[in-house]
């Protein structure tokens, strides 16, 4: 070889390991933790911020250079500037609109990106997903007198601050870990172990709505029929739909119904105010009335401690979120994303993907009672849009997925 001549050197951007890890971590640690808990931690969190930042630079050059937007990434992409059009319109929070846009589209843009990395992508989510679970519950048993002190604060815990906004994490985590048991199913114990730890953390803060449905989707998950696990789907879902139309969207009537009254005060004996939620129900259908086109844009604590007239921040209702952000068209392009996600997944229904489905609508169910960051919400149903893609021969082991013997569809 001469002096003169020089060997050439490929680096394959898509086909490095270090990259989607970097850029997953980063993103999902700004998502999952909530660094406000401990002060010494704020500069860990501007150090993330900025770094969630950078990458999205990085991620949305490497996007754009020669890829397709899929029908559930123009979908997401269609709602999310929608939201921040009519934030800007509205005169509201057009910041968190920013910052949610920057979350969501780097979401997107990493997984469309490193789709050949699936496993890769979602060992990395589920870790830090577990860990910090994991993490949580030691850092409550070891500061118990700042746990309870802090309780009413928002910024209380590890795990998303709130105690209420836990319950979207721990439902993630044990989804993730779900999805990667068939890969290896050692990944089985993890399930069980983020489940019993976030069911036991959250005995421990008293949050029933995220304890009742953690547990009910693990008894799902126990069913070993296949068919039995369908037909759980179909009556979960419908459940969840009407409860969103009989009951969230009735607010304060719900307290003349009888039937609604046996149910929920004799049957499952709680309140049929469900903690005062009927009351926010009711203001933010209220103000979903004076602007139900395009609804309010992102809305701050201020503007609902001011325009809701509710003793709490938020309508407790993800649906009711939708609409005051997005108004109808805000909840049409929401539905469309939901539908440009699922219809991938219909020929790929095996048990794994019949969990996927139930944790989400259990997810869903959860935010029939809480509002939890759209982030969460479009990672669970990328999930199931990416579903017929997750699982390629070469990187199962035990040859427990039906999609291993399908050839993996492409994106449309």
């Amino acid at each position: 070889m001469s002096a003169g001549m020089t060997i050439p050197l490929k680096f394959d951007l898509k086909k490095t390991k270090v990259l989607p890890i970097w850029f997953s971590v980063i993103l999902f640690t700004r998502m999952v933790i909530t660094f406000t808990v401990f002060s010494f931690l704020q500069p860990i969190s501007y150090l993330v911020i900025g770094l969630m930042c950078l990458n999205f630079i990085v991620i949305s050059v490497l996007y754009i250079k020669g890829m397709k937007m899929s029908q559930y990434g123009l979908a997401v992409f269609m709602y999310m500037v929608s939201i921040a059009v009519f934030t800007t319109i509205q005169g509201t929070d057009i910041k968190t609109a920013f910052y949610d846009m920057i979350e969501v589209f780097s979401l997107l843009f990493i997984f469309a990106y490193y789709s050949n990395q699936w496993k890769t992508l979602l060992y990395s989510i589920c870790l830090l997903f577990s860990i910090v679970v994991y993490l949580n519950l030691v850092i409550m048993i070891v500061f118990p007198d700042w746990m309870f002190a802090a309780e009413d604060e928002f910024d209380s815990f590890l795990l998303g601050g709130n105690r209420n906004q836990m319950g979207c994490r721990m439902m993630c985590a044990i989804i993730s870990s779900i999805l990667c048991t068939p890969y290896n199913k050692k990944w089985i114990l993890n399930t069980i172990g983020v489940a019993l730890i976030s069911v036991i953390t959250l005995l421990m803060v008293g949050s029933m709505n995220s304890i009742s449905n953690i547990i009910l989707f693990s008894l799902l998950c126990l069913i070993p029929s296949k068919k039995l696990l369908k037909y759980a789907l179909v009556v979960f879902f419908a459940f969840y739909v009407l409860f969103q139309c009989l009951v969230c969207f009735q607010g304060e009537g719900l307290h003349n119904n009888e039937l609604a009254a046996y149910l929920i005060q004799d049957v499952l004996g709680k309140d049929m105010t469900f903690t005062n939620r009927t009351e926010m129900w009711d203001a933010a259908a209220k103000k979903f009335a004076e602007s139900p086109i395009i609804g309010w844009g992102r809305v701050d604590a201020d503007w609902y401690v001011s325009e809701m007239n509710s003793f709490a921040i938020g309508p407790h209702n993800f649906i009711y979120s939708v609409l005051i952000y997005g108004g109808l068209v805000g909840m049409a392009l929401f539905l469309l994303c939901c539908v440009a996600a699922m219809k991938r997944i219909w020929s790929y229904l095996d048990r794994t993907a019949l969990l996927l489905l139930l944790g989400v609508v259990t997810f869903l169910f959860m935010m029939c009672f809480e509002v939890y960051k759209v982030f969460f919400v479009f990672y669970l149903f990328a999930m199931i849009y990416y579903y017929p893609d997750l699982y390629k021969s070469k990187d199962i082991v035990d040859g427990n997925s039906d999609i291993s013997r399908k050839e993996s569809i492409s994106n449309e």
